[in-house]
């Protein structure tokens, strides 16, 4: 290679030098000169370039230069502008140019704990045992994560003797933040009228009274099971389900089979008792079922067995004394 080829190549490699070379150079903002800070869950962790890099003395040029070829990944991932995270640590790179130019590490920590925004008292009936989703409404908690773990202890709770109980309360957030509640449970001997929604059936009195939220929704009157003969079972049940167009099956006191087609079925016992509109009859109540009663289910006139189907919910209590 002759000694001017060579003078060229030195010069063409110099005017590349002067070229790389031209690049502007990021100013860190001396805010963050470390390479690790900590942040209180909910504040923002900034994903903009010109938080980390000053560049009030860069020329428009330059300035538009550091934008186009610096990334911002946030656990990995490029991300731009404001982030709220969860609690933990996580890292923040900025890339300039493909390359890494510096790292940080965050870590986002949690000091606040859950918080009880209401609380409610239940009321149930001796012998019914609330249950676990029964026990969870009766507290209402948020926590700044969005993410609380709630239990609900009722071991202090009596089911089977009246009185008035405490249910306690532990909500713990995923940084292990905790916060307690109390709410009252009473428990009530079943009577008419008691607190609640139920069915209330009286065989002394033919009647079935449908209470929701303390208040009669429904009253009608019924023939229950023949007294002494096919007595209707007393005691606490619940609906256990609901069905449309039902053919009830059995025996006569003289062996014959019988069939029945009613409209509406509220079984409470099995698939053998239950509440149910009774087209044969043309009268409900008074002293019927002396006599003439059910074979132990509640016959009900259509109309109301209809607006009482429409209106129950699988699951309803059923009291009948």
């Amino acid at each position: 290679m002759t000694i001017r080829k060579i003078a060229a190549l030195m010069l063409l490699l110099g005017a590349c030098f002067v070229l790389a070379s031209c690049d502007p150079v990021l100013h860190l903002n001396p805010k963050y000169s470390y390479t690790s800070f900590g942040l209180e869950l909910g504040e923002t962790v900034p994903a903009d370039i010109e938080e980390y890099v000053d560049l009030s003395d860069a020329s428009d040029e330059d300035r538009q230069f550091i934008l186009e070829n610096t990334e911002i990944l946030y656990d990995g991932e490029p991300v731009k502008g404001q982030i709220f995270d969860s609690a933990g640590e996580h890292t923040l790179t900025i890339m300039y140019k493909g390359h890494q130019y510096r790292k940080y590490n965050i870590d986002i920590v949690d000091n606040d704990p859950p918080e009880f925004t209401e609380t409610n008292d239940l009321t149930t009936y001796t012998g019914t045992v609330l249950s676990e989703e029964e026990l969870e409404s009766m507290f209402v908690v948020t926590d700044n994560s969005g993410d609380v773990k709630l239990s609900v202890s009722d071991m202090d709770v009596d089911y089977y003797t009246a009185g008035e109980y405490t249910v306690k309360a532990v909500a713990e957030d995923p940084s292990g933040n905790k916060a307690e509640a109390e709410a009252t449970v009473t428990v009530e001997n079943p009577h008419y009228g008691m607190h609640g929604t139920y069915i209330w059936v009286s065989i002394a009195d033919q009647q079935l009274t449908y209470f929701v939220d303390d208040s009669v929704a429904l009253s009608s009157p019924v023939v229950t099971g023949n007294a002494g003969n096919h007595d209707t079972p007393t005691g606490q049940y619940s609906v256990i389900y609901k069905a449309r167009n039902v053919t009830l099956k059995g025996l006569e006191d003289n062996g014959d089979e019988y069939e029945s087609f009613v409209k509406y079925w509220m079984a409470f016992i099995g698939s053998e008792y239950g509440m149910h509109d009774a087209s044969w009859r043309s009268d409900f109540g008074g002293g019927i079922y002396r006599g003439d009663g059910s074979h132990g289910c509640i016959n009900m006139p259509e109309s109301q067995a209809a607006a009482l189907y429409d209106m129950v919910a699988e699951g309803t209590p059923v009291f009948i004394y």
